[in-house]
């Protein structure tokens, strides 16, 4: 019986193959060569309204989905337009220190 501790010539073989082939995987699977897009409506198919800058489709920042995207021309279209802007939550009670389960305090004092 003889022990090794080197790795077989098959062995070595058999893994510098799979390192070749999982190298060259990517490449073989992926496209690097086309664009993306080359207007805006080509990334419509991303949803959430992204734009196209070179040849890459990236988010634009507008929401919520399913608003109004473009110029708007009616009461609808223009309470529904896209923005960029964000909602924050505000906790109020956490400012004031008024909601830790007590009652609240009179507005107007008692005379």
């Amino acid at each position: 019986m003889r022990l090794t501790t080197a790795p077989s010539r098959k062995g070595l073989r058999m893994g510098l193959l799979a390192l070749l082939l999982a190298g060259t995987g990517c490449s073989l699977s992926l496209d690097t060569e086309s664009t993306q897009c080359a207007t805006d409506d080509d990334c419509v198919r991303f949803g959430t309204y992204p734009v196209c800058q070179e040849g890459v489709c990236v988010p634009s920042g507008l929401g919520p989905p399913g608003c109004y995207r473009g110029e708007a021309s009616s009461e609808d279209q223009y309470l529904n337009q896209c923005t960029a802007s964000q909602c924050i939550a505000f906790d109020n009670c956490a400012r004031l220190g008024l909601c830790n389960g007590e009652a609240l305090p009179a507005l107007v004092p008692k005379p």
